[in-house]
């Protein structure tokens, strides 16, 4: 009985806390591995593409997605650029981030 009662409070556990993970959440934690891009004035973020399509940037201490699951840029959301082996980014806290190349 009592092995009965733990299993139900575990069960009863694990959806409680499931219920606080959001959609969002998931979101996040599915994607690839991700990119450095370190740029000319020492400044750094973070790029990598969700398993939905969406491109993720991480860029002063904020998480946004710069294109939707088409790859359409989100409109008055962040822009990335890319020219040549450079990148820049507008758009996101501490930035803008120019000449940044991928570092890893």
């Amino acid at each position: 009985m009592a092995l009965r009662l733990t299993c139900l409070s575990a069960m009863a556990c694990v959806l409680a806390l499931s219920a606080c993970t959001t959609g969002e959440d998931l979101r996040v934690r599915h994607g690839s591995p991700l990119h450095t891009y370190a740029c000319a004035d020492g400044k750094t973020f973070l790029s990598r593409q969700i398993i939905t399509g969406e491109v993720e940037i991480t860029a002063g201490g904020q998480t946004r997605d710069v294109t939707d699951a088409n790859g359409d840029p989100i409109p008055l959301g962040p822009q990335i650029t890319y020219a040549d082996e450079t990148a820049s980014l507008t758009g996101m806290p501490g930035g803008p981030y120019t000449s940044c190349r991928l570092s890893d």
